[in-house]
């Protein structure tokens, strides 16, 4: 192709490459776009839970979601749930990084009036020794509790290996790597509500917590962010090609 006194003669396998890598970091692009979308949805969401207040978690509502229906409860939302923390009964997530520490999210049931658990990650806790001791299990409140806090799905991994969440025997508390509700409810022999009460960060009988400002994780401006590093990658492939590949006649 002649340009002026240039002439652009790409082999064959340059343009079959630079097509392939484009079209990859579009892709990337694009997802990330969609990703950030996503987020603005949950930042509307939660921007309207925050509004609305403190609301009492009605057992129906949780037996509901234990059944898989998801508009029971509200994503974001601040609720009050009352019962009894099922204290012998723990689960810790495992692996979980604050900083540069690794340890654990304490979840400890609430036990509702008609049966149904609410699971309520009190926070986290560092790791002691070298991972092979037994998971931590730090004592709950006594009693009848009034829980406050806010509701979010149960977390998900980057990559789902699907290991360590198997229903058995196993003593308590019991370590598990990103369980869904069907795995949790599999543990305790018992309906469990399909999302998780992060325990408010002012509240008693709590590790560390950091998730009163941000429930969503990165933000839709970070997406965006991330979205153009993709594209302009992209531009810079194929300026790349145009440069490599120019010569003058």
């Amino acid at each position: 192709m002649k340009l002026g006194p240039y002439r652009f003669s790409p082999p064959w396998w340059g343009v079959a490459l630079f097509v392939i890598v484009a079209a990859i970091l579009c892709s990337l692009g694009a997802w990330q776009i969609q990703r950030a979308h996503y987020k603005e949805g949950l930042v509307a969401i939660e921007q309207a839970a925050r509004a609305a207040g403190p609301t009492a978690m009605k057992s129906a509502a949780a037996r509901d979601s234990a059944r898989s229906d998801t508009g029971a409860l509200t994503y974001g939302r601040h609720y009050i749930v009352s019962g009894q923390y099922d204290r012998a009964h723990q689960i810790v997530l495992n692996d979980q990084v604050n900083g540069q520490a690794l340890g654990y999210r304490i979840w400890t049931p609430v036990i509702l009036d008609n049966g149904v658990r609410v699971m309520v990650d009190r926070g986290w806790v560092p790791r002691r020794g070298d991972g092979h001791v037994a998971p931590p299990d730090p004592p709950a409140p006594d009693g009848p509790v009034r829980v406050l806090g806010f509701w979010r799905s149960f977390p998900q991994p980057g990559l789902n290996l699907g290991a360590g969440n198997a229903c058995t025997q196993r003593a308590w508390p019991r370590a598990l790597n990103y369980p869904d509700a069907a795995a949790v409810s599999c543990q305790y022999g018992a309906p469990v509500a399909d999302g998780l009460l992060l325990l408010d960060p002012a509240a008693d009988g709590g590790f560390v917590r950091d998730w009163d400002e941000d429930l969503v994780g990165l933000s839709p401006a970070g997406h965006y962010a991330y979205a153009s590093q993709w594209f302009l990658m992209a531009v810079v492939a194929g300026i790349i090609l145009v440069v490599v590949n120019t010569r003058r006649r």
